[in-house]
């Protein structure tokens, strides 16, 4: 079942000190209207609160409030990353924040307008003006035609994800590579179906993201999901 557009999000959220000690509000990338009912409302503030879920790992918690519950689906939502990914924000960062209507969530954040790190449903975030993430569907649809000329109800189980940064472009189901400034990680391609499940991939710059931060945060987006609270 899609997600209804009040169940999706899609917040942009200036960073201006440790957001486990400050309150951080963030804004729709999107002008909403007054009318319109967000998840967590119009200007929700991001918290976190580190945690041990594994013995060797420690994550972070990152909660959405809303600031305004007219406006708002629940009081709250919530996710997990990895604490080095929230130990990488700077003052001046952006951290754009997605749910899809598939349910998927994507995370990236930029600094003076380039890409530091990329974890989640990246199709459905920025990287930067020189980077996308995209589902190639054109390509998609040819592969579809050739193989139905023998199977006229062929249709592909999963979409690659078509990859762009620094110039470099890779279409990839899964795999690791290094790409111009940038470690890698593609779990896997959209996944055909009714909703579908979003491409989890993740994209950490070389030397400054910490090594598997956005990694491992991909894997949580993934697995855990988002949290809903209504108190």
């Amino acid at each position: 079942m899609v997600i209804p557009a009040e169940g999706t999000f899609d917040y942009v959220f200036d960073i201006e000190g440790d957001i486990r000690t400050s309150n951080t509000i963030g804004r729709p990338r999107e002008p909403l209207s007054k009318a319109d009912r967000g998840v967590v409302g119009h200007a929700p503030v991001l918290t976190a609160v580190d945690y041990q879920r594994e013995a060797w790992q420690v994550y972070a918690r990152l909660t959405l409030t809303a600031s305004d519950p007219r406006n708002a689906g629940v009081a709250h939502a919530s996710f997990s990353v990895d604490r080095a990914l929230v130990n990488t924000l700077r003052r001046g960062d952006l951290v754009y924040l997605a749910r899809t209507n598939c349910g998927g969530l994507g995370l990236s954040v930029l600094r003076e307008g380039a890409l530091i790190a990329a974890a989640g449903a990246v199709t459905d975030v920025p990287l930067g003006s020189d980077n996308f993430a995209r589902i190639p569907a054109d390509l998609v649809r040819q592969v579809e035609s050739v193989f139905g000329t023998r199977d006229g109800e062929y249709r592909m189980p999963e979409s690659p994800v078509e990859l762009s940064l620094c110039g470099e472009t890779k279409i990839l189901h899964s795999g690791r590579p290094q790409m111009g400034l940038f470690d890698v990680f593609v779990r896997h391609g959209f996944l055909n179906g009714v909703p579908g499940m979003d491409v989890s991939a993740s994209i950490e710059r070389r030397g400054v993201c910490p090594a598997t931060a956005a990694h491992t945060s991909a894997q949580l987006l993934e697995e855990l999901g988002l949290q809903l609270s209504r108190d």
